[in-house]
């Protein structure tokens, strides 16, 4: 049975921030789920780096776009603020640096938001300052 489709509007600062483990990304790293439908493969959510967190070189089995929504996000010799823009597709993207942390909203879209690594099985490590 295909999912109802209706009009949502919501308050993000009401859905709580949390240890979503889709991501498969270490510890530090918060996750707002906004939407998900799994018969188109879409996932809209907030995710919030701590400052100092290098995300590695990786892939997902889906494209993504990104829009920073506070702090800075430094990718492909770019530092982006608030109302930048990236759009990954599956193919091996970053790494991401987010020096003084970062707030963003992405939207996935294909087979899955979980990040894969090459030659790594477990998870990288987070950097933090401090």
């Amino acid at each position: 049975m295909a999912p109802k489709r209706d009009f949502i509007a919501l308050y993000a600062k009401e859905i709580p921030w949390g240890d979503d483990t889709r991501l498969d990304l270490p510890e530090g790293v918060k996750m707002k789920v906004l939407f998900e439908d799994p018969e188109l493969g879409r996932q809209d959510v907030m995710v919030k780096f701590p400052p100092g967190y290098t995300e590695p070189l990786h892939t997902h089995a889906s494209s993504h776009s990104i829009c920073v929504l506070e702090g800075k996000m430094c990718v492909a010799g770019k530092e982006l603020g608030p109302g930048d823009y990236v759009f990954g597709w599956d193919k091996e993207h970053g790494p991401y640096h987010y020096p003084e942390g970062c707030t963003v909203f992405v939207s996935f879209m294909g087979g899955g938001i979980s990040h894969r690594y090459e030659g790594k099985k477990q998870k990288p490590s987070a950097k933090t300052k401090g």
